[in-house]
Order: C-alpha cells, then structure tokens, then sequence
C-alpha cells in the first residue's frame, strides 16, 4: 500500500483558479466537526486497508497549513493510531507562505514532517493579489528561512506560469528570486482555467489578460532552461530536483500504483478501482455522519486502460516508458508511435521511449494521440 493522501479542505479565501474541494476556514467548532467526522472516515478505512504499511503521507487540500498546532497534532495522532507506515516513511504538507510562523515550522518538524512544499505562485505583489492568494511575496521569504531554521532540508516551492497579466521579464524575476531561495525541489503549473472557477468566469465575459499561446510557450520553455542549468533535473514534465530530493509521494502516482485517499474530494486508486468518495465539503460530512460508504463515482480499470494509463504516466518521466514492459501496447499503437516521431515529439533511447525537447512542450498533443480509442 504505497501512498496514503489526507486531504483538509480548509482555506482563508478561495484563489480565482482554484477548483478544488475546500471550505473557508471558519470557527473552531466547524473545525472540530471536520475532526470527527474524519476521524469516522479513519477508523473506516483502516478496517478496510487492514495493517497493510504505507511508504508515504500526503497532506494536500485545500491547505494543511491553514489548521493550527492542536488540530494538526490531533490529526497526525489519529493517523498513526489507526494506520501503519514504513520506517522513515516520507512525510509531506502543503502550506501557504504567511502561514509558516518560526513556531509552526519547529512543531510541524517535531510532528514528523520532513517535506514541506510551499504553494508560492508568483514572486509579484500585484500577480498575488490578482490571483487572490492569501499572502504576499514577503511571506514566500519569511516562510522559507522559518522553514530552514527549523531544520528542513526538504522544500518544494510552486511556480505558476502564464497567469494574467504577467509578461516574460515577470517570470524571469520569479526564476531569479527562486534561484535566490534554492529550494530543494520546484512543480511548475500552467494556468489551466477550470470550470466554476473566478477566472473562466471573467475569460468567458472576455475580462481575463492571459498572454497568447506563443508567450505561454516560450515562458515554459524559459522556466525549463532556467531550472536544468541551476542545479534542478526534471525527472518529470513539469517536476525539478536537486539530487535525492524528488518526491516519492508523487512518483507513486507516475508509476500507477495504488494509494488511498481520506477527506472530501480525494481520490483513492485500489485493486485497479479508482474512486471519489465525496465531491464536496458538505457532501463528505453528511455521508460519513450517516455511515453511508458508497462512492460518489469510481471506475474499475480494464487491463488494457491500466496499461494505457500506466504508459502515459511513464511517458512523463525524464527515463520515459520501457519498451519491453510495454512490447504489446507500443505494438498496438504503432501507427500513433510511428506518426509521433516523425513529428519530432517522441524517440526510442536506451530502450525506452521518451518525450522529445519539442515532445515536451506539446505533451498534451502527445496523450491524445496515444489515448484515442482506449476504453
């Protein structure tokens, strides 16, 4: 059982592209119903995984950060209470720059965390506030340096790209002040405008500045060249490290493997089923409340679509997919392989077939083409 992924849905306020399962953070009463109910959830699942060991711990959201020292204590208790994990299991924790005090920072390292990633965004004051992130760019420094005060070795820091408004010297002052920081690992984002979301709103009515398709290219183009030659490898799309700092939380999900997803909105991926078991905040405590434990969707995996799935995932990997596991599969799609590398976006190199520089930046081109016709 590789991966265990806790979802806390609280946040201060709602960034304008976000659309994930969150609730803004309230009085202590809501948050101590959350606790309950999720502590319901624990015991549940527990019964259902049984002592089976986790590799790693997840806490995503909405934004962990967010709860305080006592909640965050109660719910790492609750965890090792009713799960198992393996010696020197990798912990991570999402958090917001603001939120990382020099006294959070030193309890969240005697709760166990060892890998914090810090949702950045921007390095611009007026680029944070039009996103509608809950701090500003002196937050990023102040969090960082609580954070290696505190003896974290392991930061990952977010960068997001083509937001609205922001030009290519935008970027490249972000780049710099990262490099300035030198985080152990850095995930860069394109924006992606979701449905029911602040920003597709304001697109549709024709209010949103983005840069145009050739400046979201080249600021992506830029971000990778700046991150290869400053001392961070891309062993996935869009996913840079210093040597021995990649996430391993994450490299579960490339890979495909299973792991089990807690609290509203997560996903779970077990013996080939892929389930959500609440889509929204208010939908989640309902249904724990009243023991109800059917899914919300899930989907049972055909051998052929895991495969699919699988070779995709392996595709984004810096060492892409190995020709010999996937003999059958490759065999096929050869048309779709063939057609591909004559375009320049992928190559065979020392039996694996890998995404090509140009590959790369047209990955989504590359999916579709191989996704076609799997079910």
């Amino acid at each position: 059982m590789p991966g265990l992924y806790v979802h806390l849905p609280f946040c201060v306020k709602k960034c304008h592209y976000c659309n994930f399962v969150i609730t803004l953070k309230g009085s202590p009463a809501k948050e101590n119903q959350f606790l309950k109910i999720f502590e319901k959830e624990i015991l549940h699942r527990a019964q259902e995984v049984g002592g089976k060991k986790f590799d790693t711990l997840y806490f995503g959201g909405g934004t962990p950060s967010a709860l305080g020292k006592n909640e965050l204590t109660r719910v790492f208790s609750l965890l090792r209470s009713h799960f198992k994990f393996k010696k020197n299991a990798e912990v991570t924790l999402e958090a917001n720059p603001g939120d990382i005090s020099a006294a959070l920072a030193k309890n969240l390292k005697a709760l166990g965390v060892q890998r914090v990633s810090l949702g950045a965004q921007s390095f611009h004051e007026k680029t944070l506030k039009l996103i509608n992130r809950s701090h500003g760019a002196k937050e990023i420094y102040t969090s960082f340096e609580n954070l290696r005060n505190a003896g974290f070795d392991n930061i990952n820091l977010d960068l997001m790209l083509s937001l609205p408004g922001e030009t290519l010297a935008d970027l490249q002052f972000s780049l710099s002040q990262l490099k300035l920081l030198n985080p152990d690992h850095v995930s860069i984002y394109e924006l992606v405008l979701e449905n029911k979301t602040v920003f597709k709103k304001r697109f549709e009515k024709g209010k949103l500045p983005l840069p145009d398709e050739d400046l979201q290219t080249l600021m992506l183009q830029t971000a990778r060249a700046f991150l290869k030659n400053n001392g961070w490898h891309p062993y996935e799309l869009l996913n840079y490290a210093k040597k021995g700092k990649e996430s391993t939380h994450n490299k579960i999900y490339w890979r495909n493997e299973e792991y089990l997803g807690l609290g509203p909105g997560a996903f779970s991926y077990l013996d080939r089923k892929r389930f959500q078991y609440a889509a929204t905040f208010e939908e989640y405590m309902q249904k724990v409340a009243a023991n109800n434990w059917t899914n919300f969707e899930e989907e049972i995996l055909s051998a052929e679509k895991k495969e699919s799935e699988s070779f995709l995932l392996a595709l984004r990997t810096k060492s892409g997919a190995d020709l010999k596991k996937f003999h059958r599969w490759i065999k096929k799609n050869e048309d779709s392989a063939q057609e591909l590398t004559q375009k320049g976006l992928i190559q065979k190199k020392k039996g694996k077939i890998q995404l090509t520089d140009r590959g790369q930046l047209f990955a989504e081109t590359v999916f579709s083409e191989f996704s076609s016709g799997v079910s």
